[in-house]
């Protein structure tokens, strides 16, 4: 049976139980397998918290991920400063 490259799935871990509140964990996992080499890469990473109060109401809390957010605007930062440097070049030449 073939395994897919890249598999994207969300999962929700088991019930924990505080004060009368049940919360569960989802989490985002992203396999990357490699078809060349034996292995491939595993990422898991908290994308939200469900929330059951003791009178039955859901609410899902969403976790921001600052990492990526603050990793994709230096990548942006740094494409512009690399535009605008290339600009300077050909004004200057």
């Amino acid at each position: 049976m073939l395994t897919p490259l890249l598999r994207i799935e969300t999962l929700t871990g088991q019930p924990i139980k505080v004060k009368g509140t049940q919360l569960r964990v989802r989490s985002q996992v992203v396999q990357l397998r490699l078809p060349v080499i034996s292995g491939g890469l595993i990422w898991n990473r908290p994308v939200a918290v469900l929330v059951q109060s003791a009178d039955g109401q859901d609410r899902l809390l969403p976790i921001p991920d600052l990492t990526r957010t603050a990793v994709l605007a230096l990548t942006v930062l740094g494409l512009a400063t690399a535009f605008l440097l290339s600009l300077f070049r050909r004004k200057i030449n």
